[in-house]
Formats: C-alpha cells, sequence, structure tokens
C-alpha cells in the first residue's frame, strides 16, 4: 500500500502539470507563406533590374574605354595633329571616372537597398505568423509551440504528431488568414 501510494504521489504531480507541446518549423512557415513569396518575387524583379542598370552601366562605360583607345592609337601617330585631340582625350579620362563613379554608386546603393529589403521581410511578416500559429495553439489547445527549424539549435527532435507547421501555412494563406 504504501509503495502504491509512493507512486500516485510521484504521478499526480505530471498529470496535473501536463502539457501540450507542439513544434513549427518556422523556416518553413515562412517559405510556405504566399505574402512571403510574393514579397520575394517583387524582390528577385528589383534584383533583376538592378541588374539590368549596372550591365547598362558597364555597356557604356565599356563604349567610353573602347573611345579612349581608339584616341590613344590616334596620339601615337606623329601625323596627327594631337592638340586638339590631346584635349578630347582628357575630357573622355574624365566621362570614363564620372561614369565608373556613378556606376559604382549605383551598384552600392542598389545592394544595401536590395539587403535592408530582404532583412525587412521576415519582420514584415512575423506578426502574421504568430497570430497563425497563436491560432492553431488555441485550435488545438496547446500550452507550448517551439521552433524547430534547421536553424534552431532548441529542438533536436520532435515526433512528426507534435509538428503544426502545415496547419500554420494552411492558416496563413487561407483568405481569413489574408485579413
Amino acid at each position: 500500500m504504501y509503495r502504491f501510494l509512493s507512486l500516485f504521489l510521484l504521478i499526480l504531480p505530471c498529470a496535473i502539470f501536463a502539457q501540450k507541446v507542439a513544434v513549427v518549423d518556422v523556416q518553413q512557415v515562412f517559405d510556405g507563406y504566399q505574402k512571403v513569396k510574393d514579397a520575394r518575387e517583387r524582390l528577385e524583379k528589383s534584383s533583376k533590374i538592378a541588374k539590368e542598370e549596372i550591365d547598362i552601366f558597364r555597356d557604356e562605360l565599356g563604349n567610353i574605354v573602347k573611345e579612349l583607345r581608339e584616341m590613344e592609337e590616334k596620339l601615337k601617330n606623329p601625323n596627327i595633329d594631337s592638340s586638339a585631340l590631346k584635349g578630347q582625350y582628357q575630357e573622355k579620362v574624365k566621362k570614363a571616372q564620372t561614369k565608373k563613379d556613378d556606376m559604382v554608386a549605383y551598384e552600392k546603393r542598389a545592394r544595401a537597398t536590395i539587403a535592408q529589403r530582404q532583412k525587412n521581410l521576415l519582420v514584415e511578416h512575423l506578426d502574421d505568423i504568430r497570430g497563425a500559429i497563436e491560432k492553431v495553439s488555441n485550435s488545438k489547445k496547446l500550452d507550448l509551440v517551439l521552433n524547430s527549424s534547421e536553424t534552431q539549435l532548441g529542438v533536436f527532435f520532435a515526433s512528426e504528431k507534435l509538428d503544426i507547421t502545415k496547419d500554420v501555412i494552411s492558416i496563413l494563406n487561407s483568405p481569413e488568414g489574408k485579413k
């Protein structure tokens, strides 16, 4: 009898304080969220446009360099009056330097803007993700939800029956979740 009572007293607190726990792969939720997919698509278009602009700068700079080389060849010819050509050459060098500086500045601004937009991507949608996790947690009467993303070191194993990732993505992409 004493043994039974002591066993009962050990099990009772565990039963009283039993918690319902689940895991969610936040990275997978993020990747599956349609708003994030749309934002990434817009970001990719912006990156493509920036690359095209930089390519235009490079082409223009390449043309100027080509003209400079042609002028250099003419300057080497002793039969051509080079005084006027030297002035044109110097102007072309200044133009090339300005074009190069403009290209570098544009590329730096574009990279900084794109990097900032990538950082903002998570922040912009994190509240939506938290809200969806809360809805799933409330509907399943969960007490604790842990992030099981591979980038997190807090969860090394979780049973598939604890994973609510698909439920969260469904809520985020549902018409009600888009409001």
